[in-house]
């Protein structure tokens, strides 16, 4: 709890991403950013390069259709970079936002430069405070987000949606730094 409020006091900006898979050729499809207020700094589809798995749009519901006219990661990348320039960032599961974002600037010509000052992950901030321990990996079990804000009794449901999911994510941290 004291890192958490250590971190809430630094303005942090909750960020999701919205994917294609998990694979090495998968893609972000829709990402957002909230900041402490809940505000939306950014919140965008992103035309992909590929076509979505149906298992993909199964759980967000996004589907190919809906990129019709979204942005490419080129146009998007800049937008994100201003937004995250100098902040500090957090994610639920930064591992998995951060790889896609990175992947995708790759796939896409764009060479990966960190935005932001620093990075943060709530999920295994919440894994921590949890303490349901994992032998086989030796560290605290990873929880889904969707479980974090049941578990703090959240309003917000777990949409899947970047937008949605990063105030979920904003919610839940909140709630984690009050203990």
């Amino acid at each position: 709890m004291r890192i958490a409020r250590n971190l809430l006091s630094l303005d942090p900006v909750y960020l999701d991403t919205e994917t294609t898979g998990f694979g090495d050729t998968d893609l972000v499809i829709e990402i957002a950013a909230v900041d402490t207020n809940g505000d939306v700094l950014i919140d965008t589809l992103v035309k992909s390069k590929k076509p979505i798995p149906a298992g993909a749009s199964a759980v967000h519901g996004i589907n190919d259709i809906h990129l019709i006219g979204a942005p490419e990661w080129g146009e998007v990348w800049p937008q994100l970079q201003q937004v995250l320039a100098g902040r500090v960032v957090g994610f639920y599961n930064a591992e998995f936002d951060l790889r896609m974002i990175q992947q995708t600037c790759g796939l896409n010509g764009i060479k990966w430069e960190q935005p932001f000052q620093e990075k943060f992950c709530i999920m295994e901030l919440f894994a921590s405070y949890y303490g349901e321990w994992n032998p086989r990996r030796s560290s605290y079990k990873w929880k889904s987000l969707d479980f974090a804000g049941k578990y703090f009794k959240l309003p917000e449901p777990n949409s899947h949606r970047a937008k949605e999911d990063a105030n979920l994510t904003r919610l839940v941290f909140e709630a984690l730094a009050k203990g």
